[in-house]
Parts: C-alpha cells; structure tokens; sequence
C-alpha cells in the first residue's frame, strides 16, 4: 500500500526594508529617507503619488510644512520633541499616537535640534487606514506596511528599530509599529 503525503506551507510575503534601503534627501530644515511611495515611481515634488512614508531628522529648531493640498498628513515624533503651530495654537505631539491634519493647512513647528519624526502623506481619495499597534494579529491580505518603532518580530522574521516591512499576506506582529494598511 502506498501512502502519499501531501504538505501545504503558508508563505508569508513579506519585503524587508531596512533603514539602510531608505532613499535620503536633504530639505532646507535637514534630512528626510523615504521609506515607501506608492506608485513606486512616484514624485514627491510634482505631488504625484498616492501614499509617502517617510521619517526626517530636523536640524532646524523651527521649521514651516510644505503644502500638500489635496493630501492628509499624519506625524509622530520618534525622537526629541516637536510642537506643531496652527492658526496660533500650539500642539504638542505625542509619541504614542499619530497627529493628523490636511495637507493645505498653514503649519509650522518648534522642534528640539536634531528631533527625528516619522511621516505619513496620504492623497484624497486613498484609503489607508494607520496607527500604531502592539503584539497583534493581521488575518486579511491587505498590504500594510510596517514600521518598527522598537525592536518588533514580525512572522518570525526580526525588524530593527525603525525598520519597515511590507506584507500581503495575513501576519502576527510582536512588539511595537505603525502600521499602514491599504484598504481594499
């Protein structure tokens, strides 16, 4: 009698993006390294993408947003301290949650010297569902984009504070991230 032995594997997709991958530009208050922009061919200075990911470390102590009409921001800062200034209100941000506001609002910000923050820029129209999450569980394909906000376990596989992973499948995150999911 012959017994054959089928074995199914789940293959997880995921694309690790380590911060030595990120693309690095210089703007007039320091230093920007995109992490994602999505169509991959996508330019920032012509406003033509759909979704940035990016994370500057600001050199200036006081800097003015450029405008994104059109687009939805959200900003976290990841080190030192940043105050956003809209219509004369000062918004201290958080480092546990996402600050959002929209793209054509008059923004500046007081920031200390060297303060690093993490960006999300989101076209109108696009839907993208973000925050950050801890030790949880993804059980649809959508793509999400994972950034590690600590050292984070991520099916398995290790990211190193501030890495990204991008996924398709269903996934377990242990540790702490943002996390970008584009919905369907």
């Amino acid at each position: 009698m012959c017994l054959l032995c089928f074995c199914f594997f789940i293959i997880i997709i995921m694309i690790p993006l380590p911060q030595s991958t990120y693309k690095t530009t210089t703007w007039k208050g320091g230093v920007t390294r995109q992490i994602f922009i999505s169509p991959a061919d996508g330019d920032l200075s012509a406003r033509q993408f759909d979704v940035r990911i990016s994370s500057a470390i600001i050199d200036d102590v006081q800097s003015d947003f450029s405008d994104f009409t059109g687009f939805t921001r959200y900003i976290l800062p990841l080190e030192g301290e940043i105050t956003l200034i809209k219509e004369g209100r000062h918004v201290t941000l958080s480092h546990n949650a996402l600050y959002e506001f929209e793209g054509d609002e008059k923004v500046s910000s007081e920031n200390t010297q060297g303060a690093v923050d993490f960006n999300i820029i989101v076209r109108h129209g696009i839907s993208v569902e973000v925050g950050i999450m801890e030790d949880a569980a993804f059980t649809d394909n959508r793509r999400t984009i994972v950034f590690a906000l600590e050292k984070c376990i991520v099916e398995g596989e290790t990211l190193s504070k501030h890495d990204t992973a991008l996924l398709d499948e269903p996934f377990s995150l242990k540790g702490k991230a943002v996390i970008a999911r584009f919905m369907e």
